[in-house]
């Protein structure tokens, strides 16, 4: 054995992972404070009592408080929001009856047709906007215009039908992640029993996919509330959404709004991604523990809008809170399946349910909040 082939003493060895480990810890660091240091001084900044960007003078909420009276931004909110539910609805429809069509069968063009959906995730986004509203300017409005006479131009119409274009892919996607994982045997073993097609699918299909649905209905809601590129090549002449709004608001000048505004939607944005991935990697206890928040929300909204509605009686209003307050019935059907579910999960589990269930009750009610202010 010559020298070059000899083995290394145990503390070079030593030496050589405790630098190697330093460097990574080293290089992590750097990368998440060059990622976040930005985002935390923009949160901080919200909280400044001054308008002073530069300046910490002390705590204050006053900004959060001034968003709330802002007309214009709860316009742009809602906006987002009705935006967001539409093109969430049918893209999650789409692409989960997509992804399950291209998992079951087999037909010419399948290879081809699969990498096409993959198309909307990998190209450029200002591409994709351009693209979308030459198809609307100069092949759809035209063809609307010769064969049916309407006169259509762009809007909150044209801004749904852009982001349910991207959003299908993205559930598609995720749905077709959790068939990969799916066993086939169970439904095997339903047909077995006497379950017809529709019933298997009901009992069995469905649940054991929920949480992939969620996930990618989630992350759709999420890109959908975020965007703001494709947005801004879509929309009609005075629809704003809240990307579009924050925008024209930074364009004046930074400030503490700004910043609080950047901050709720940050929040939220977080949220829904954190739920997203809950839905997918938790299984059914979470998405049991999303649909009981929801239902809890409905159910406060109900509740808590009941005085305002007697103190300006509308027939309309007070259907629709008492008809809301049937949230609270549901809940309290989901808490014990939730609780028999609960029995096979630790601590830390548990944790993470009543978290889900928070988060899912102030989104739904701050959901309704804007829809039906």
């Amino acid at each position: 054995m010559n020298a070059s082939s000899a083995p290394l003493p145990k503390q070079k060895i030593r030496l050589r992972a405790r630098l190697g480990n330093w460097l990574l810890g080293t290089n992590a660091i750097l990368l998440f404070g060059f990622l976040y240091l930005p985002v935390v001084i923009l949160v901080v900044f919200s909280f400044n009592a001054t308008r002073s960007i530069a300046v910490l003078s002390g705590f204050s909420t006053e900004w959060y408080a001034a968003l709330a009276a802002n007309t214009e931004l709860l316009d742009a909110a809602r906006n987002s929001l009705l935006v967001g539910l539409i093109a969430t609805i049918v893209s999650t429809i789409v692409g989960t009856l997509t992804a399950l069509a291209m998992d079951r069968y087999h037909f010419r063009f399948r290879t081809a047709f699969d990498a096409n959906l993959y198309l909307p995730i990998v190209i450029p986004e200002i591409v994709m906007g351009i693209s979308l509203l030459l198809f609307f300017n100069q092949a759809l409005f035209p063809f609307l215009n010769s064969v049916f006479g309407m006169h259509a131009t762009t809007g909150l119409h044209t801004i749904t039908l852009a982001h349910i274009a991207f959003d299908i892919p993205f559930v598609y996607v995720i749905v077709r992640a959790r068939l990969a994982d799916f066993d086939r045997s169970l439904e095997e073993a339903a047909a077995d029993l006497g379950a017809d097609e529709w019933q298997t699918f009901k009992r069995v299909t469905l649940p054991l996919l929920m949480p992939g649905i969620i996930g990618g209905a989630l992350m759709a809601f999420t890109l959908s509330l975020d965007d703001y590129l494709i947005t801004a090549f879509t929309k009609g002449v005075r629809e704003q959404t809240m990307p579009l709004y924050i925008y024209s608001l930074v364009r004046r000048g930074i400030t503490p709004e700004i910043n609080a505004l950047s901050t709720a939607l940050l929040a939220g944005s977080i949220g829904l991604v954190a739920l997203s991935q809950t839905a997918q990697s938790g299984g059914v206890v979470y998405t049991r523990a999303m649909s009981l928040g929801a239902w809890l929300g409905f159910g406060a909204f109900g509740l808590l809008g009941l005085p305002g509605v007697f103190a300006a009686f509308s027939v309309g209003a007070f259907l629709l809170h008492t008809l809301m307050l049937a949230g609270f019935y549901f809940a309290w059907r989901t808490v014990s399946p939730l609780r028999e579910e609960l029995h096979d999960t630790g601590r830390f589990a548990a944790l993470l349910v009543g978290i889900t269930v928070l988060v899912s009750t102030v989104a739904v009610y701050f959901s309704c909040y804007l829809l039906l202010l």
